[in-house]
């Protein structure tokens, strides 16, 4: 999902980054001057005894002196709770009592399950390569990293012959207008 830019703008204007972060860790109370939206403790990212992680609650951005990490509120929860963009702001968006704005789709949906299907057979077209005499390496090398069959299904798993055109050239095979194969990505 594809937030706009205003939401997110928005999202961390009205967020506290002193709160998403006190969640996780505690201030020093002798550096930490909450009245200027100044804040210290010992960085969660490194292991240290002093505090080098700031925080400027008024610009909305942290920095620790001791391993560099910077960043805002989204890039925090990235990294603190393990979560992708998408997640992170949702969760921020719940802490912020923020609802999350309306998704829309293609308005054709003609043309939406067109690329759906499209993006679906270059699945299958990877897959497919995958089980096939080229793909051996590639199994081979998933098979080293213990990544079965059943996996491999799973997770859609697939493999990329080395030339750059091959799915091009498969679907202008099949009749699929490279202006639609642009917009399915």
């Amino acid at each position: 999902m594809a937030f706009p830019s205003t939401f997110v703008d928005t999202l961390l204007e009205r967020t506290s980054l002193a709160d998403v972060i006190g969640r996780h860790l505690t201030w020093d109370n002798q550096k930490s001057k909450p009245a200027n939206g100044d804040y210290w403790a010992c960085c969660p990212f490194h292991g240290e005894r002093t505090a080098s992680f700031h925080v400027d609650d008024r610009k909305g951005f942290y920095y620790c002196f001791g391993c560099h990490e910077k960043g805002n509120a989204i890039s925090f929860i990235k990294s603190m709770e393990n979560v992708d963009f998408q997640e992170a702001i949702e969760r921020l968006a719940s802490i912020a009592g923020m609802p999350l704005p309306e998704v829309s789709r293609p308005e054709d949906k003609k043309e939406f399950e067109q690329l759906y299907s499209i993006c679906e057979q270059a699945t299958a077209y990877f897959r497919t390569a995958l089980a096939s005499s080229s793909g051996m390496d590639a199994r081979n090398y998933l098979s080293s990293r213990g990544i079965g069959k059943d996996t491999c299904h799973q997770f859609e798993l697939g493999f990329a012959p080395n030339s750059s055109d091959a799915l091009a050239r498969h679907f202008r095979n099949q009749g699929v207008a490279v202006n639609v194969l642009l917009k399915a990505g």
